[in-house]
This record gives C-alpha cells, structure tokens and sequence, in this order.
C-alpha cells in the first residue's frame, strides 16, 4: 500500500466500537479448583481448559505490544482511547490467569514450563517479524477469542460443571474480549490497510496454528497426571467441542465471517448478550 492510500485509510477509518470499553478490578479466589479433573468428570476437557489459560498471560503481553506499536500513528481521538482501555483490560486478565495457574500448578500442572516454551518461541519469531505480522497475529486471535467469548457467554450451562471461581472467571474474561473485540482490528484497518493479507493469516492461525498448538498442549499437561483417560473421555471433548452446544460447531459461522468481503467484527453483534452477565456478574466488579 502506497503512502497516499495508507493516509486514505487513516482518514476514513475509525473506531466503530459499539460499546465502551470498562476498565475493572475482579477478585477471584480460585481455592475451589480443588482436582485436577475439575470439569465434569473428564481429564481431557480439564485439561483444555488449564492449557488455554497457561496460553492467555503471555498472549495477553503480546497482544498489548502489537496493538501499541501503533499508538502514535492513530490520529482518531477515540480509537486512541480505546487502544488505552484494550491494553488495561488484557493487562488484569493476565494477572487473573496468572492466579489461576497458580491453582492449577499446586494440583500438580506445570503451567510455566508452557510459558517458558511460549516464550522463546515467540521471541524468536518477534525477532524475524514486522510489527504488521505481529498485529495480524493479534488481530486473529483477538476474533478467535471473542467468539469463544461469545460461545461462553450464549452456552454459560456449558460451565455449569465448572468449579465457580472458574466459570466466573471466564464469563468476566469473555465480556470485557467482547467489549474490546474490534480494537486491534480497527487499528489494523487504520494503519496498514491491507486486509487480504490479514485474512490469509487469519485462516492458517484460525484453523490449523491454533487447533494444533492446543491439541500439543493438551496432550502434554494430560501426561503430567496418572489420570486414566478413556475413550469415554475423549468421546466427551470430541461432544465439547463439536456437539450441539460445541466450542467449535455452535459457533463456526461466527469464525467464517472473518473471511466476508467488508468484514468488521462488529457486524455480529453481541452487545445484548454481554448486558445480561454484566448484570449477573457485577458483586464480582470494581470499575476503575
């Protein structure tokens, strides 16, 4: 993109957030993860859920950073703000997972050798990559995790099995992905502009990188446990996933329209969704 176009798009192209984006405080005491098959009886399921959490502090970090690279070239006084709310937001649900992985550490996970692993493959690649790779990056996982949100929030019985503390903990985490889901990809569209390439890598993260980096992370904390795992178990997260209430069936729509001519995630709108469970959830907050 020519510098000519690249000013176009800076001009035309702002925030189109369509809910503020809230600052909070949450406490969370995560004492009744109590076992480490905590969910619903199944290891597998358990499992999934602790790796997806040992994945989020260090995300979260990355996310802030490629989102700021760009602070000084959004102009818009509100996409600016925003940007500023974004990385509050993520900042406390890194220090939230933080706590929570230190729960699941002491039932015997090892959640910072994750980390640890994470963390020199990722700066490796930050080494080899553009700060446009890394915000795609950002931009694509910031939808992957906002239709989780939406899934968790629409199918909240799926958490029903959930020690509280934990299903608390992510409803929370899944309305403020919700508030803040357009802003990496608002400063995206502002600033680089070039979306083809954005959804290309979109497409690998979404549904090859991601799936495949969780089934390894998976399968590597189910082996730090004596738990046997049956096909009953892996037949219950093949259901979790691809069911009638799945992670990935019951929200699979929502992951494709990434790939629509013209797409802004605020196209599906989720806001009615997230008024319900600020509701619900609001003895556990502390706006700031």
């Amino acid at each position: 993109m020519n510098a000519k176009t690249n000013l176009a798009v800076q001009a035309e192209q702002k925030s189109k957030s369509r809910l503020p984006i809230v600052r909070r405080i949450v406490r969370f005491d995560y004492s009744d993860i109590d076992t480490p098959v905590f969910y619903s009886d199944n290891p597998v399921i358990s499992a999934l859920w602790v790796g997806l959490s040992a994945t989020f502090p260090l995300g979260e970090a990355e996310f802030i950073k490629s989102v700021k690279n760009y602070e000084d070239q959004v102009t818009d006084p509100k996409l600016k703000e925003e940007v500023a709310d974004f990385a509050a937001q993520e900042a406390h649900h890194s220090l939230q997972h933080k706590k929570m992985n230190k729960q699941f550490d002491e039932l015997g996970f090892n959640t910072a050798s994750i980390e640890d692993i994470m963390k020199e493959k990722l700066s490796e690649r930050i080494e080899k990559w553009s700060d446009k790779k890394r915000l795609m990056r950002t931009v694509s996982a910031e939808h992957v995790t906002a239709t989780f949100a939406h899934y968790a929030l629409k199918q909240s019985h799926v958490l029903d099995d959930a020690p509280e503390s934990l299903r608390n903990a992510l409803l929370w985490h899944a309305i403020e992905e919700i508030e803040h889901k357009s802003v990496a990809f608002d400063v995206y569209q502002t600033c680089e502009g070039d979306m083809g390439k954005l959804k290309r890598h979109y497409a690998f993260f979404c549904f090859l990188e991601f799936p495949f980096q969780m089934a390894l992370i998976t399968r590597f904390l189910l082996k730090q446990h004596d738990t046997k795992v049956t096909w009953s178990h892996r037949w219950g997260m093949v259901k979790h996933l691809f069911g009638k209430s799945g992670m990935v069936s019951s929200v699979f729509s929502i992951y494709l329209m990434f790939l629509r001519r013209g797409f802004h995630p605020w196209q599906h709108d989720d806001s009615a969704l997230i008024d319900e469970w600020k509701t619900k959830l609001s003895p556990y907050f502390q706006n700031v």
